[in-house]
């Protein structure tokens, strides 16, 4: 089932090709800092009577920062992330496997801390972060007998908080882990989402 709004997307898609031509010239900005990343998610659905982040997916997107101070910063992500769960972790789509996939775009706000300063390039080296995220389902898909029927019942806007950390490899290139639970079920009657992803960021 596909949850599908022509405006929204164009608009979504509008806002995204703005944002690539104008990161390089907001990372030139005082106090801004601009990356582009990418990288795979690894869910699971609380109440689906299936364990383990058995579906993988994947995420990317673009992220901006502005420091509030020398160690204290904001910011905000535009992302598409696939999430949802399946009974085991295969590369195929096995017909007798128990499968849901969920599309998403998603605006997470950012606060965070970094620290061990290297002087000789000018970065922090770590940092930890939390934040809220909005959610749009834009694609939706299940196999899952438990709700295959209510599929299309799904909310199509999800709030989350999530949690992060980040390792800066040089002055261009990070590597990032963060974890993400819905504050909203996915139907009425219950289902929580909550997923890891494993980023790869280049700063431009």
């Amino acid at each position: 089932m596909i949850f599908f709004n022509a405006t929204i997307m164009k608009r979504l898609g509008t806002i995204l090709i703005a944002s690539l031509f104008l990161l390089p010239y907001t990372s030139q900005a005082q106090g801004f800092n601009a990356s582009i990343l990418a990288g795979f998610t690894a869910s699971q659905i609380d109440g689906d009577n299936l364990a383990g982040f058995d579906k993988l997916g994947l995420v990317g997107g673009l992220r901006v920062t502005r420091n509030i101070n020398d160690r204290y910063y904001g910011g905000l992500e535009f992302l598409f992330d696939q999430r949802g769960s399946q009974s085991e972790i295969t590369l195929g789509t096995p017909s007798d496997q128990s499968r849901t996939h969920l599309d998403y775009i998603e605006i997470p706000f950012i606060f965070g801390i970094q620290d061990w300063f290297i002087e000789e390039e000018g970065y922090y080296k770590v940092r930890a972060e939390l934040g809220i995220s909005y959610g749009y389902l834009v694609n939706a898909s299940s196999t899952n007998s438990q709700f295959v029927e209510d599929i299309e019942n799904f909310r199509s806007s999800i709030l989350s908080y999530h949690l992060g950390v980040g390792y800066q490899i040089n002055s261009r290139w990070a590597g990032s882990a963060r974890y993400t639970r819905d504050f909203t079920n996915l139907l009425e009657s219950g289902l929580k989402s909550y997923f890891w992803s494993l980023r790869l960021e280049f700063s431009l």
